[in-house]
């Protein structure tokens, strides 16, 4: 599979799961954009999969019947990268993205976006 088909079942689905080592999958939405993939935190628990994450990158996501190997990591570029999250959250979700917003704190949102990096993709 490369990257561009891997966006392309992303952005089909509003729903897809992600795992963090060999914890059971859970329900999350991702979103892609430029050919890259990412997840927010809605819960703020300190047992939270996005903890999970960053004490061990290794995890996969689900979409599907399609299961990728990934690295979850905050990236590196993330106060220039929240923009297009933010935006292909919109395109996805459509009016629920904003209406959503109003029930968090945005900035503590967007600190969490995590990039999940697939593993062994094709380009």
């Amino acid at each position: 599979m490369t990257i561009s088909e891997l966006e392309i079942l992303v952005q089909g689905q509003k729903v897809h799961q992600i795992r963090c080592g060999d914890h059971r999958f859970i329900d999350i939405t991702i979103v892609a954009t430029e050919g890259r993939f990412f997840v927010r935190q809605y819960k703020f628990g300190k047992r939270s999969w996005y903890h999970a994450f960053l004490d061990h990158s290794e995890g996969a996501m689900k979409i599907g019947n399609t299961i990728i190997e990934i690295d979850g990591v905050v990236p590196t570029d993330l106060d220039e990268v929240n923009p297009k999250v933010n935006k292909a959250y919109r395109k996805l979700l459509g009016l629920m993205y904003p209406a959503m917003r109003l029930t968090y704190d945005t900035k503590k949102h967007e600190a969490s976006t995590l990039e999940l990096i697939p593993k062994n993709m094709t380009t």
